[in-house]
């Protein structure tokens, strides 16, 4: 793999060729199939909006969806998954960072269980590592105990690319988080903020120390069975969920589809549209928590630390921009955003493949996000 598209995993994460099967005429249709509010002019600002983000950034493909109060604003798909397939509303796609949302669920369920505390160190489980001793369960879901970022070392980004069918595990990953490849990001941990993916992968395998469990079978018990989603997994291979989506690197657009996600832990989840919306929902209303430990995720702990303000911070796994609660991913040419705002009941969601001809630079998904929230809330839209 040549090193500007190893270059490009690193800035997009700090940042089998299939066809849609054609069943016969009477086949049921999908179980998660499009759908538009009747009569509803906004309805129709929306679609012309897609329309022209999917012409201005030369995408290949578009999934939306807006639900209010779970109730289908507009669901569609515009494109082309590989070229004569048309994209379909239930393709399965790569979420990236919506699942750090999980991940946190996952924890907070923990916590409510009494299995650990967020005020445990790190160290308990690691320790070894750097600072653990300093850094707290709470802060590695906050991204705020600055563990070095596998990421970004040359080195990792080289094995990534040489082989990217290959399965990593989180003590593969952790390796690329220490010295001699770095130093941790601050030594301090609580008292600054810097994204940083070990965070979270020290944390995952904290979980799976705790319950005894694999996280896949810690996702599927205390999340995805209580919420009904069927179309959401854990992908640690190179079989992502049919159909899928194809998606194409953002600098040479070599297909990416069936690349192994495992060297993003435990973000490495599909799904789709549908299990997204739902999921968006539920994360954003803390359905699954208690409203004492809810009110963790929102809790501007970060404010004023790394960047973050009032306006736009960190929370526990995700963003927050007061009132909207968002994530997002972006990692070999797949872009994938979701938003709630807990005061309209709104969610949103979109990813987006690219095509040979898309320009450089972009976050469609982020901009189709964005763009659509002014439509739909402008009194508080999501605000870069």
């Amino acid at each position: 793999m040549q090193r500007s598209r190893v270059a490009t995993i690193a800035k997009t994460l700090l940042a089998a060729w299939f066809a849609v099967a054609q069943g016969c005429s009477d086949a049921p249709a999908p179980a998660c199939s499009p759908a538009a509010r009747a009569g509803d002019a906004t309805t129709e600002a929306i679609s012309a909006l897609l329309e022209r983000v999917k012409e201005a950034d030369k995408l290949g493909a578009i999934i939306f969806a807006a639900e209010q109060d779970g109730a289908p604003i507009l669901r569609t798909a515009l494109g082309e998954s590989t070229p004569g397939v048309p994209a379909t509303t239930d393709l399965h796609f790569r979420i990236g960072g919506v699942g750090w949302q999980y991940l946190t669920t996952v924890l907070l369920r923990m916590v409510e269980q009494k299995q650990l505390a967020l005020t445990d160190p790190a160290s308990r489980w690691y320790p070894s590592y750097p600072y653990a001793d300093r850094a707290t369960v709470r802060m590695l879901a906050a991204s705020s105990a600055g563990f070095g970022d596998y990421i970004t070392p040359v080195a990792f980004t080289d094995e990534v690319g040489a082989d990217p069918l290959r399965l990593w595990t989180a003590d593969d990953l952790l390796v690329f988080s220490v010295a001699p490849y770095q130093e941790p990001q601050f030594t301090d941990p609580g008292q600054n903020w810097a994204y940083s993916h070990t965070d979270f992968v020290v944390l995952g395998a904290i979980l799976e120390q705790v319950s005894g469990e694999d996280y896949a079978a810690l996702l599927q018990d205390l999340i995805l069975d209580p919420l009904g989603l069927r179309d959401t997994r854990f992908q640690l291979d190179a079989a992502p969920q049919q159909p899928v989506l194809h998606t194409l690197t953002e600098d040479t657009f070599e297909d990416s589809t069936y690349w192994n996600p495992s060297f993003v832990s435990w973000a490495a989840l599909t799904s789709n549209v549908c299990d997204l919306s739902t999921w968006t929902r539920a994360f954003g209303t803390g359905t699954l928590l208690s409203p004492a430990t809810r009110s963790e995720v929102t809790a501007p702990v970060n404010v004023g630390l790394g960047g973050n303000t009032a306006q736009r911070y960190f929370g526990l796994g995700t963003l927050i921009y007061p009132p909207w609660i968002v994530q997002r991913a972006s990692y070999w040419g797949m872009y994938t955003t979701a938003a709630y705002d807990p005061t309209t009941g709104i969610s949103l969601a979109a990813t987006v493949s690219l095509s040979p001809d898309s320009p450089a630079g972009i976050s469609p998904a982020d901009e189709i996000v964005f763009a659509i929230s002014k439509l739909l809330t402008p009194d508080h839209p999501i605000s870069n």
